[in-house]
């Protein structure tokens, strides 16, 4: 009996990677109108706050960004990325929903003003009293992955803290997966 509960986790654990490495993005996705808003939001947002270098930033790779994400504690490349992303959406959000269950920690430095209250509440991160609020824990590759999900889908299924479980993860990262097969 142990045995066969040990193979149905194991086969759970397995068919649930296999589901999400399996995805493709529709190469004619019916976009929802929520979509569309928040990628031309972020599109426009571009032009007012990379004046002068806009292209630098909607040419980056997405081997370059992936590898920021899952490596790089400087914020400035986790708020470029939330820009280009809304040039590139096709070409990363598959990798993104695979991310959404990576609690590994990275850390985050000369994030300015930003607030993450979990991580304020922790001493991780230093408190000016003002601020753009996130709910993602972005010291994580999973908070990561679901804050850029969100900025550039519109949609919100949840988000990563300091105290999400893989389980939770699992079932964030599961919302992500339906939402895509319906594009």
């Amino acid at each position: 009996m142990k045995n066969l509960l040990i193979f149905l986790f194991i086969s759970n654990i397995s068919f649930s990677q296999t589901a999400v490495l399996k995805l493709k993005f529709p190469k004619e996705p019916k976009i929802s109108q929520k979509f569309q808003n928040a990628i031309d939001e972020q599109k426009n947002e571009v032009y007012w706050v990379y004046k002068s270098n806009k292209e630098e930033i909607k040419n980056y790779t997405v081997e370059f960004i992936l590898d920021k994400i899952d490596n790089n504690p400087e914020y400035s490349y986790l708020f470029n990325a939330e820009y280009w992303i809304a040039f590139n959406y096709q070409n990363v959000i598959l990798q993104l929903i695979e991310r959404i269950t990576n609690k590994k920690e990275i850390g985050l430095v000369n994030s300015a003003d930003l607030m993450i209250l979990e991580r304020i509440e922790s001493g991780d991160l230093k408190k000016y009293g003002h601020g753009f609020i996130v709910d993602d824990d972005l010291f994580t590759i999973a908070g990561r992955a679901n804050r850029l999900l969100t900025v550039v889908t519109g949609e919100n299924f949840g988000s990563v803290s300091m105290k999400s479980t893989k389980e939770d993860l699992r079932i964030l990262q599961d919302k992500w997966v339906m939402w895509l097969k319906k594009l």
